[in-house]
């Protein structure tokens, strides 16, 4: 769940909201079976229709997110909309957006958030790019340990007692502390027992 992948994960929602009134959806890991993790909060009514109409394959704003990687307003994407989606879709306050679509491990993600009332700021694009790139560090990069960082947490999960694992992995215990400390940096977490559940959560070990 992402609730225990992203920190704060209550409060970095509602942040999003206030850049997607009309409806966010952040989906990672995305396959043609839909997504590994998701957070959609687009009308259901709207969810119900696209999803009976079957518009995700000839949506023209997700045929860009699997054929980029970057971000556009939505009235930037240059691909046909042959079933008149985004018309219909604007009945549903759904009129302006931006997409954001990122690539890890050749894995997808994506970022969509839709307004009624105006288009998207080039400082609020810059912040959302920002924001997603963290989110999908944390949630499909590893967050960016370490061989070193990593093999610390696992010999940890393992309940290994530090002297044991710095013996085990040929360091001196102050280097192992370092790495733990730069662990716990990493993922934001407070203590090494909140760094372990925080990276099995995110199956980095």
């Amino acid at each position: 769940m992402l609730s225990n992948l992203i920190p704060n994960y209550e409060a970095e929602m509602a942040w999003l909201q206030d850049y997607g009134p009309s409806g966010c959806v952040v989906a990672f890991n995305m396959t043609l079976r839909g997504p590994e993790h998701l957070y959609n909060t687009f009308p259901p009514e709207w969810v119900e229709i696209y999803q009976r109409q079957n518009y995700f394959f000839l949506d023209p704003i997700n045929m860009w997110t699997f054929l980029n990687t970057g971000e556009r307003r939505w009235s930037e994407v240059n691909i046909p909309d042959m079933r008149k989606i985004m018309p219909h879709a604007q009945r549903y306050g759904l009129v302006y957006g931006a997409i954001f679509s990122r690539s890890r491990v050749f894995k997808r993600s994506l970022l969509s958030v839709a307004r009624a009332d105006r288009e998207l700021t080039d400082a609020e694009m810059s912040t959302l790019a920002a924001k997603f790139d963290s989110w999908t560090d944390m949630v499909m990069g590893g967050a960016d340990l370490s061989d070193g960082e990593i093999a610390v947490l696992r010999g940890l999960k393992d309940g290994l007692e530090r002297a044991e694992l710095a013996r085990q992995l040929g360091i001196s215990e102050s280097g192992l502390k370092q790495r733990l400390a730069r662990a716990c940096t990493k993922l934001q977490a407070k203590t090494p027992t909140q760094a372990v559940a925080i990276a099995v959560a995110r199956n980095y070990l």
